[in-house]
């Protein structure tokens, strides 16, 4: 039983050190999470483009070197559909639980 407590011990340490350090204002998380499931749901469709090359595409519009246009098109074509849903999810009062 002690070895729970040390464990949520050390969890609420490092959620303190986490907030003190402010690194949620450092890392967009909500960027970061949507980037990730672009990623993994194109890669799923055959998409050989990494979460660094998709975060490299979408933020700077640099495409990875010696991947097909296709998976590119891919990526963006996706970041497209997921801002139009939030877009219309808003408009509409629908509660997204994984966007703000």
């Amino acid at each position: 039983m002690e070895s729970k407590r040390d464990i949520w011990t050390a969890i609420q340490e490092e959620t303190d050190l986490y907030n003190r350090l402010n690194i949620h204002e450092v890392v967009d998380h909500d960027k970061f999470y949507l980037y990730s499931i672009i990623a993994h749901s194109t890669a799923l469709e055959g998409s050989t483009l990494t979460e660094l090359d998709t975060q490299l595409l979408l933020d700077e519009g640099i495409t990875a070197g010696g991947k097909p246009l296709i998976y590119h098109l891919m990526n963006k074509d996706l970041k497209d559909a997921y801002d139009f849903a939030l877009e219309k999810a808003k408009k509409q009062n629908i509660y997204l639980p994984c966007f703000p």
